[in-house]
């Protein structure tokens, strides 16, 4: 320990003094040799710059918030946290490390729960006696449980990670790392020595998307004959355009509700006919959809939000109402392409903050490499608060009115971001005469199975993306959106090559006269 100490003394850098490469790898070989163990941590990294020592910024819009609005206010909401993870792998044996058995070995992660499909693998050849290597980095939901480090071992000549058999497993779940002190764990086994790493757990932004489902009457159940007939067939009145909102996790949260036609339908006699410009309210109810036979059920009864049209002021294409007073402003220049998009949303309340909408990814979400042309007609918007403790402006929200996909801190209202996105929605799809957002849809569509891959649950850190891990779901949603939303369709959707939408809800011209003209 003397020794140590002596060393330490050397190593010993004073405040603003500028911090070479070298004394960094110089401190980690010295803890390392001293405790033998990693000297880096997860949520601790450095990175030896040119003149100074920089820590690494996650790769993901990460701001932690003590206020959550939502599970106050909405029951059916469940908090989304997230940590940081690094998995560090030492070989125990020289010898035993350059053994030509070790060539047909390697590494296997996998998650508990969550993200099942999940598989990054290293060869033993990657790491060393000598030192601590890092072998992933990563950020991972509390929900995934823990993750799982396999030995494996594969058959024949093959260099390839397939037809491999299982030699030996090392789990670290969640709950045991928190309570562990320094928050960090290790498992040995003859060949090597692995170390795993966590951050505490904090409380990331809600996921939020809007799915396709089934038409809906005036109260909220879905247009079927399993409906009429526990209505002792009795005509379903009134038809609207209907969206299930899941979570990260795939769970019900809220359904949302577009007002199209009126009356109803009756064989040989009569067929819904739309409604007024100004009855074509958007509806926002809280809950799960009650279920009385299989797929078919009623929307929850509490109504959290709506938006009304009504006539725009000058030098503005369209405006809404809010239930809760404020007012949003649309404007469109005269250019076919969303670039030309504008938005104001007045509040009515007295608040102690404001609210600006930024066309495309900006502030903490924006990218350089993204082109101005490809940013701006990708859907994204960007909602920023200002208040007097971030007086130039703090992203709170992230949405994308094209997928009906949206990202807020647990301090923004979730309802008032879905009524945002799906007002720009359905506005853009009556000015372009187009269905830009697939409102048209009227069935539903079926998800990837729960646990296989749920969205959001496990991102890699830039450090640790490699040819064979560079599936979009292991980063960020928003860099490659429409790729990440377009599988979860995919992959799930039932197919029905005759499928056509029942006379029942009203005929096509009905819901395209609704939406789009």
């Amino acid at each position: 320990m003397k020794e140590m100490g002596d060393n330490m003394g050397k190593l010993v850098v004073g405040l603003w003094e500028t911090v070479e490469e070298k004394q960094v790898e110089e401190t980690k070989k010295l803890w390392e040799t001293t405790f033998d163990e990693p000297y880096e941590k997860a949520g601790g990294g450095i990175a030896a710059g040119m003149e100074k020592v920089v820590l690494p910024n996650p790769p993901i819009y990460w701001e932690v918030s003590d206020v959550d609005v939502n599970t106050t206010k909405y029951k059916s909401m469940v908090p989304r946290f997230l940590l940081e993870a690094c998995v560090f792998v030492r070989l125990n044996d020289r010898r035993k490390a350059t053994n030509v058995d070790n060539k047909h070995k390697f590494l296997r992660l996998r998650m508990l729960r969550c993200h099942r499909e999940l598989k990054l693998e290293k060869p033993i050849t990657d790491f060393s006696c000598d030192s601590w290597r890092k072998a992933w980095h990563l950020y991972c939901e509390f929900g995934t449980k823990g993750l799982m480090v396999e030995l494996r071992c594969r058959g024949g000549s093959s260099l390839s990670f397939k037809g491999s058999k299982l030699v030996k497993s090392m789990v670290f779940c969640w709950n045991d790392l928190v309570r562990a002190p320094c928050i960090t764990l290790r498992r040995d086994v003859e060949e090597m020595r692995v170390v795993a790493s966590i951050t505490s757990p904090v409380q990331a932004p809600y996921l939020l998307k809007c799915v396709p489902d089934r038409v809906t009457d005036d109260s909220g159940a879905m247009v079927s004959d399993v409906i009429l007939k526990l209505n002792n067939y009795r005509p379903q009145k009134g038809r609207w355009l209907s969206r299930t909102v899941l979570d990260h996790a795939g769970r019900e949260c809220f359904v949302v509700r577009i007002r199209v036609g009126g009356g109803f339908w009756r064989r040989g006699a009569e067929t819904p006919c739309g409604v007024n410009w100004e009855e074509r309210i958007i509806e926002i109810r809280e809950g799960t959809w009650s279920y009385v036979a299989g797929s078919i059920g009623k929307a929850p009864e509490k109504v959290v939000g709506t938006a009304t049209p009504k006539e725009p002021p000058q030098q503005w294409k369209a405006a809404w109402l809010f239930s809760t007073g404020d007012e949003f402003l649309i404007n469109w220049g005269s250019s076919t392409s969303s670039s030309d998009l504008t938005f104001c949303l007045k509040t009515q309340q007295s608040s102690d903050s404001s609210i600006m909408l930024l066309r495309g990814r900006k502030l903490q979400y924006h990218e350089e490499t993204k082109s101005k042309v490809a940013e701006a007609d990708d859907g994204f918007v960007t909602l920023v608060r200002f208040t007097e403790d971030n007086p130039t402006g703090r992203t709170t929200a992230l949405l994308n009115w094209k997928l009906s996909v949206v990202e807020l801190l647990p301090e923004e209202d979730a309802v008032l971001v879905l009524l945002l996105c799906v007002s720009i929605l359905r506005t853009v799809s009556e000015i372009t005469k187009e269905d830009v957002g697939r409102l048209l849809v009227r069935r539903r569509l079926k998800e990837a199975k729960l646990g296989a891959r749920d969205w959001g649950s496990v991102l890699l850190h830039p450090s640790s993306l490699s040819s064979s891990s560079d599936s979009p779901y292991l980063r960020p949603w928003y860099l490659n959106a429409n790729k990440v939303m377009a599988q979860h369709e995919d992959d799930g959707i039932t197919r029905q090559p005759g499928f056509k939408n029942s006379p029942v809800e009203g005929g096509d011209m009905l819901y395209k006269r609704g939406i789009i003209t």
